[in-house]
């Protein structure tokens, strides 16, 4: 299998740069990561996403072991930019994955497009204070994005603000954005999908982010007895309770962990802490 052909930008943002994009994110509820890929590499990288995507029965995707689906979450400007977006802290929280949202839209499903929605709800936010968000979604579109090719429309500020609604006289912004960017948005934020008018495939990649309160560099193997409640669990409450977001192995995932367990010379030479 090829790697995926994306190159990242590997230098850092500017501190004044980051703060800006923290500032506007705050302000907005989003924000634009510039020059996160090398942008000729990314017209290389939508020709491999269009050679891997299939139709599961339901909707198009790719697979889920090919590099390709988790590309864009290692992207050394996202991940700096997203431990400020989580935490005012000084000891800055670690961010983790919970969610990887794969949509792929063709010619015949042009018309689609998601109405005003809010997929997170600013809890605990009486008036206008900024409250941190408890996840934030990093998402990649692969190419240049304005009116024609269906943009993501906002109403900024309506997630910290209650009374900004659909339908009023709140204003609305159309993200637009280049196929080497990135876009950060809280989904407390009320948002739409456009109806796309280009002609040709959509391939959008989301990666929902929330942060670990265990945030010291230290990770430890589940206690066997959580283990044990966590494979056990006969409801979605009791295993993300035990869990998280993930669910417990099944021999096919236990056969993959066992795959790249053989394959990783790292965790021949390592034991992790446990909880006692």
């Amino acid at each position: 299998m090829m790697p995926p052909k994306a190159k990242f930008i590997e230098e850092s943002y500017q501190i004044e740069e980051v703060n800006r994009m923290v500032s506007e994110f705050q302000e907005k509820g989003y924000t634009i990561l510039r020059n996160v890929f090398e942008r000729e590499s990314v017209k290389e990288f939508k020709k491999q996403l269009e050679e891997l995507m299939y139709f599961n029965g339901n909707a198009y995707t790719i697979p889920d072991n090919t590099p390709h689906y988790i590309h864009g979450a290692l992207a050394p400007r996202g991940r700096q930019l997203l431990p400020h977006l989580l935490s005012h802290s000084e000891a800055k929280p670690m961010p983790s994955i919970h969610t990887t949202i794969i949509v792929i839209e063709t010619d015949e499903a042009r018309g689609y497009a998601p109405e005003w929605h809010k997929d997170r709800q600013p809890d605990g936010m009486p008036g206008k204070e900024y409250h941190y968000p408890d996840d934030v979604f990093l998402a990649f579109y692969f190419e240049d994005i304005d009116e024609n090719h269906g943009p993501t429309q906002i109403i900024p500020g309506s997630h910290r603000d209650v009374n900004m609604k659909p339908n009023t006289d709140a204003p609305v912004e159309s993200i637009i954005l280049n196929m080497e960017d990135a876009l950060l948005i809280d989904q407390r934020a009320w948002h739409r999908g456009v109806s796309r008018k280009a002609p040709g495939t959509r391939f959008v990649i989301v990666y929902g982010m929330y942060a670990m309160p265990q945030h010291y560099g230290s990770t430890f193997q589940m206690p066997r007895m959580q283990m044990h409640h966590w494979m056990n669990a006969k409801t979605t409450k009791d295993r993300v309770y035990f869990g998280g977001p993930f669910a417990p192995p099944t021999q096919e995932t236990i056969n993959a962990f066992q795959e790249e367990f053989d394959n990783c010379e790292f965790l021949h030479n390592i034991s992790f802490p446990k909880l006692s």
